[in-house]
């Protein structure tokens, strides 16, 4: 691309039309939209850029969703995919110019988000020649969209690979991997589906248990990884070990190939410091170093314009941007001309025609949830397409400020402050996230903070150790350190907030879901003067319950998980549980859980009640019988966040500190557990 054409660019797009309507600024942003779920997601172009789908919720079916195909030129709805009685639509993806895959997910047990099935379906664009590819209702007809019969059952899981190349008229490549009562796991398999009548015919098996595999451009079974294990093979050749992170000391798993399928993209994860993007030569097992960040790992690669190699990673690093692996490509020129007209933002390009003409471009910050833009390369002009979320002014969210402090021993820690209008310091509510090793807090759009910081709170977020994120070491070193150092790190953070003016001293209120649930309470064990309050949501309670009852434990891995996370003597985990130091809490408390639950199971909300009861503490309660961990529907939801919402009000919001008076509402009991 030209400077010239690169100007051209910037200066089509000061004509596009905002995004999002205008609000009125004086009204209260109602709480159902926040939690509401997004009108439009995964947006994809078909290859030859006739179509554009994306999915999108069905109204009145909380359960399900469904794929809408509209035609690019017109812009008129071509056909709605639905996935059936209390069903989701996983993921998809464009097999050809004409046909599509869909994979599916169902509400199974007490997850709070629908499980995936291992289900493939495939329709037309225009919704018709609907077939049931693969999955345990083979040959079975289902129950809307006139689906024909399919493959053979299976009782068996199959998954979509991103690696898989695209644009062949009749088959497509999946991972698939039978289902089986074993602990440790079965050895999945890469067949060869034919999307018009379901057929397959196995290509490779894994090396190993539990896999997952990546193929080259040419649609050869090159890469498995599993846990810090890394296998390769030549194409045709047999499956080779070629890391172990027992000798090697990192832990390597394959992204995708370069365009000549020599070398393979890795993640590698290192002794010390941030995970790495390298390319590895797949000869010489060599790596190139491509992107490493200060303190934080790599996000998503994302794929090149003609399919064949990957321009850039998103970074992580406080505020999220793009990478360029090459800044003269035409991916970088592209992405530099829009900048100009999306100052702050996150700006992908995620999905191309196959001639690489078109383009789907995603914008999205801390403050807006995501806009969708269709770009005419050839024209040099971005036309608006639609939002996820149009209906929430983005100048009235608050901006997630990246923040860094040292923990009492030395560790650093980073994180996000939202702060509310005004000037502080505010009433405050510490927002640990759960998990909690693997997951971390990023800068992007989050309702949640977004909802609290409209009520005049400022909300911290702290990656403590254990987060994901942040390279291995960081999070192995919050191994066995729930309620220890863990908890310290939250502690730390909420004095630094508390001591750089951002918050209120007298109206913290620490809250959590999960693991985030374990620590809210933890805290006002451990820290009863410092928190006014603390709201527990699917918590966990006694760590010992989570070695016997918990679904995580049901598997082999899982088992060793708790084990490594926690640890093994009961009578140190217990010291460890909120129940063991009910008698220390001064906090006004509020405990929310799913009486459905299965990995915080609901036995946790009653060993904790019945603690605090024997020492005669004052709590509030909701609970729903047919939730597990997370409510689900969208009015369970909304009733919680309005519970939340007046039980902080009452404890620390702006009427709160005058009169101390925080009782107003009496302990809610069980439904019907």
């Amino acid at each position: 691309m030209t400077r010239r054409r690169s100007a051209a660019i910037a200066l089509a797009l000061l004509c596009i039309a905002p995004a999002v309507a205008a609000a009125v600024e004086s009204a209260t942003i109602a709480t159902r939209d926040f939690i509401r779920p997004s009108e439009f997601t995964d947006v994809l172009l078909s290859p030859d850029g006739r179509y554009i789908s994306a999915l999108a919720p069905r109204p009145n079916t909380p359960y399900e969703n469904m794929l809408a195909v509209i035609d690019t030129t017109t812009g008129k709805p071509v056909s709605s995919i639905r996935a059936g009685s209390r069903n989701e639509i996983l993921e998809y993806r464009w097999v050809n110019d004409h046909r599509l895959v869909l994979a599916f997910a169902t509400r199974v047990g007490s997850l709070a988000t629908p499980s995936p099935t291992g289900e493939l379906m495939a329709f037309d664009a225009d919704g018709n020649h609907g077939i049931y590819l693969f999955g345990a209702r083979g040959n079975v007809s289902a129950d809307s969209n006139h689906m024909q019969q399919g493959g053979l059952r299976r009782d068996a899981y199959a998954k979509l690979l991103s690696s898989a190349p695209f644009g062949d008229e009749r088959f497509l490549l999946v991972q698939t991997q039978p289902f089986t009562d074993h602990r440790e796991g079965s050895v999945p398999s890469i067949e060869r589906l034919d999307v018009a009548s379901g057929e397959s015919r196995r290509v490779l098996e894994g090396p190993a248990p539990d896999v997952s595999m990546t193929l080259d451009h040419t649609g050869e079974v090159r890469a498995a990884y599993s846990d810090g294990l890394l296998w390769t093979r030549e194409a045709h050749g047999k499956w080779t070990l070629s890391n172990n992170p027992n000798a090697s000391h990192v832990g390597i798993s394959p992204i995708g190939f370069n365009h000549d399928n020599t070398r393979l993209y890795v993640e590698v994860t290192h002794p010390e410091g941030p995970d790495s993007i390298e390319l590895m030569d797949l000869q010489s097992s060599e790596r190139t170093l491509l992107y490493r960040g200060e303190f934080a790992d790599p996000g998503e690669l994302l794929p090149a314009a003609d399919g064949s190699d990957f321009y850039g990673v998103i970074t992580g690093d406080g505020v999220q941007a793009v990478h360029f692996f090459d800044l003269h490509g035409i991916e970088a020129q592209i992405t530099d001309a829009l900048a100009a007209s999306f100052p702050g933002q996150l700006i992908r390009l995620t999905s191309f025609t196959r001639d690489g003409r078109l383009a789907i471009v995603d914008v999205s910050s801390d403050r807006n949830p995501g806009d969708y833009y269709l770009f005419d390369l050839d024209k040099s002009q971005a036309r608006y397409l639609f939002s996820e979320r149009r209906w929430l002014p983005t100048k009235r969210m608050r901006p997630m400020q990246p923040i860094a402090l040292n923990a009492r021993d030395g560790v650093q820690l980073h994180g996000f402050l939202t702060e509310p209008e005004g000037k502080g310091p505010f009433p405050m509510v510490v927002l640990p996230h759960g998990g909690p090793h693997g997951l971390f807090d990023q800068w992007m759009f989050d309702e949640e903070t977004q909802l609290l910081a409209s009520r005049g709170y400022a909300v911290l977020q702290i990656n403590y150790r254990g987060s994901g994120g942040y390279g291995a070491h960081f999070e192995n070193m919050g191994y066995r350190q729930w309620g220890l150092a863990m908890q310290d790190d939250i502690t730390d953070a909420t004095r630094w907030a508390i001591r750089e003016g951002h918050a209120d001293s007298a109206r913290v209120c620490i809250y959590g879901g999960s693991y985030g649930g374990y620590a809210a309470l933890e805290g006002a064990v451990r820290e009863p003067d410092l928190y006014r309050c603390a709201i527990g949501y699917a918590g966990v309670y006694d760590l010992r319950l989570q070695l016997t009852k918990s679904d995580t434990q049901r598997t082999d891995s899982g088992l060793d998980y708790l084990h490594e996370a926690m640890g093994d003597d009961t009578a140190d985990l217990l010291r460890r549980s909120p129940i063991a130091g009910a008698d220390q809490i001064k906090a006004n408390l509020l405990l929310i859980h799913g009486y459905l639950d299965e990995r915080a199971p609901y036995a946790h909300f009653k060993a904790l009640t019945n603690a605090l009861d024997k020492q005669r503490k004052h709590y509030e309660s909701l609970v729903e019988s047919s939730e597990g961990h997370g409510f689900f529907l969208l009015d369970h939801q909304l009733a919680m966040y309005d519970k939340l919402l007046d039980f902080l009000a009452r404890n620390i919001g702006p009427s709160s500190a005058a009169t101390g008076d925080t009782t107003a509402t009496s302990r809610t009991l069980p439904a019907n557990p």
